[in-house]
């Protein structure tokens, strides 16, 4: 009875992290990029953090960014669990494909899961405590041979059924907004290697009419620390539903002038 219980459990976590990854593949499909694929040892650190988070998940360690660490005196604590916690993007609440969304939906979480040299992911979650479910994805320890793509744009060019909202996250990019409720970032995530330098950038809606944005780029970033080498604009109010939108970048990058202009379009929600 045991041995068929811990069987259905581990088929069932392969089931939800197959979904993870194809919910991932659909985002990465349309910024131009390669599927990636669950890696079993990946996943077996990221099902054993979600693990540690939830025993201890009310001590002060692991509140805020301390979510991606372990300490050894702390029950459930393993090298691979905690060699995750480090590489891997986690949330709170919320499981599955919903928590890709939330990802994506943010502007730091997004980053490393559009990296254009990962192959490969980890992912484990772990049910009980207050947030009722953790979810660890390693989106680091994966990465694959060759160089990054110079550019990934995302809302892609052409893109529609855009989600209109912002994804609260933790570091916040947004200290200034108090309810949170901005519109859906857009992102221009450059190779590792480039200098992104004097950066303008606008979104307008489909009438032409300029939309208050927070504007992060490599020189004054939202989080240092998280953001990589990305421009990043969060629209100051939720995205109109089913608005056609136009994004402008200019930039200096590698000495060199760079411009991109494209549009996308919000869905209903």
């Amino acid at each position: 009875m045991i041995a068929l219980l811990l069987c259905a459990l581990l088929q069932a976590g392969e089931a939800e992290a197959a979904k993870v990854a194809e919910r991932l593949n659909v985002h990465r499909k349309a910024a131009g990029l390669e599927p990636v694929a669950i890696d079993p040892v990946l996943a077996k650190g990221c099902a054993a953090h979600a693990e540690y988070l939830v025993k201890n998940a009310e001590h002060p360690s692991t509140q805020g960014l301390g979510l991606h660490a372990e300490d050894p005196k702390l029950p459930g604590y393993t090298k691979e669990g905690e060699r995750a916690g480090k590489a891997a993007v986690i949330f709170l609440g919320l499981g599955g494909a919903d928590a890709v969304e939330g990802w994506m939906g943010s502007l730091l979480h997004r980053i490393p899961l559009l990296q254009s040299r990962l192959r490969k992911i980890g992912y484990g979650s772990a049910a009980g405590g207050p947030a009722k479910v953790t979810v660890v994805l390693d989106a680091t320890n994966g990465m694959g041979p060759g160089k990054d793509a110079p550019v990934v744009l995302y809302p892609a060019d052409g893109q529609k059924d855009v989600p209109t909202a912002f994804s609260p996250e933790i570091p916040d990019p947004i200290p200034e907004s108090t309810d949170k409720k901005a519109g859906y970032p857009v992102t221009a995530i450059f190779s590792e290697g480039a200098l992104v330098k004097d950066v303008k950038a606008s979104l307008k809606d489909a009438a032409g009419n300029e939309v208050p944005v927070w504007l992060s780029t490599p020189e004054k970033p939202a989080a240092a620390d998280y953001q990589r080498n990305t421009v990043g604009l969060i629209p100051k109010e939720p995205l109109r539903p089913m608005t056609t939108y136009t994004v402008s970048i200019a930039a200096r990058v590698t000495g060199k002038a760079w411009v991109r202009t494209w549009s996308f379009t919000s869905g209903e929600k």
